[in-house]
This record gives structure tokens, sequence and C-alpha cells, in this order.
């Protein structure tokens, strides 16, 4: 991304505005010449629009916004009152979701328990500290793909599957 000529009188890009158009700039040269929807072009194209309008504000006069996915040239002068559309989000695919947490629950729950148990017919009481560390290992992992599209189910499976196994497990203690 380039600003372009400086001109006197210029001043200097507040720390956030420069942030913006940073962040704002690796967006649009990682979708650049790749196949994206059109609204997502859109997107890009009028975040890219505002911030050229915050830069003419910063900067008091107008600037040249130089569109990276089309090309196309426009001058800008002060913020651009036109709100960014909001993309609707994908419908919720549960047919093909819930087997697959199914099927990830009834694994982890079969795997955490028959690893338990065997732990604790060598070790006695340690399969709890055991099987505390094997979820606490996990937990930062499902959480990180929670928002993903697919992986969100296997988190969900296997985070439900952990529950029930505890559940199995201490119940197992008690009867």
């Amino acid at each position: 991304m380039v600003l372009g000529d400086t001109m006197p009188g210029d001043g200097v890009l507040p720390a956030e505005l420069s942030a913006d158009l940073r962040q704002w700039g690796a967006v649009a040269a990682s979708i650049a010449g790749t196949p994206v929807l059109p609204e997502q072009r859109d997107i890009v194209s009028r975040r890219g629009r505002q911030l050229a309008g915050r830069v003419s504000d910063a900067l008091g006069r107008p600037v040249e916004y130089v569109d990276p996915l089309t090309g196309g040239r426009e001058r800008v002068l002060g913020r651009s009152t036109e709100p960014i559309p909001v993309v609707a989000p994908e419908p919720t695919p549960w047919e093909t979701g819930l087997p697959a947490a199914v099927f990830f629950a009834v694994l982890a729950a079969i795997g955490d328990i028959t690893l338990s148990r065997a732990f604790g017919e060598a070790f006695g009481l340690l399969w709890i500290p055991a099987n505390l560390l094997v979820v606490g290992g996990l937990a930062p992992s499902l959480w990180l793909v929670r928002r993903q599209r697919f992986w969100r189910w296997i988190a969900l499976g296997v985070a439900a599957g952990l529950g029930a196994a505890w559940v199995v497990l201490l119940l197992g203690q008690f009867l």
C-alpha cells in the first residue's frame, strides 16, 4: 500500500490510522488475484475508501484512492458516510455437523474412559490428574477452532465427549 506523494503541511498520520491502513493493506494483498465473492471484494473496496477518507481528514486535503482489487482511481475528500454492508452469515449445517459432533463425542469419550481406566488400574487415583492434563491440553486447541466452519463441530463433539467421560468416570468411582 502506498500513500503517494506528501505535500507541504501534511501532518503525521495517527498511529491508529496507520495500523488500520497496514491491516487493510494486508487483507487486500492477501485476496488480490484470488477468486473471491463480489460481496467480499466490495467490502474491501469500501473499507479502502473509508480509510482514504480518514487519511484525507487527517491531512486536511483530498487524496487519490487506488482500489488494489480493481485498479480504479478516485479522488476522496473527507470521510465517507456510506456504511460497510454486513455479509449475511451462512446457514448452520446442522445435518452434517451434528453427526460429525456425535462421532467425535463418542470417539473422545471412549478414548478418555479407556485411557483413564487403564491408568487407574495401574496407578490408582492418579488417573484424575492425568485426565486433567489431557483435558487441559486439549482445551486451548478446542477453543481456537470453535469458530472455524467445519472444525467447530469436531471441537463441540470432543468437548461433549470429554465431559461425558468425566461423568462416567466419576460415577464409576462412587458406584
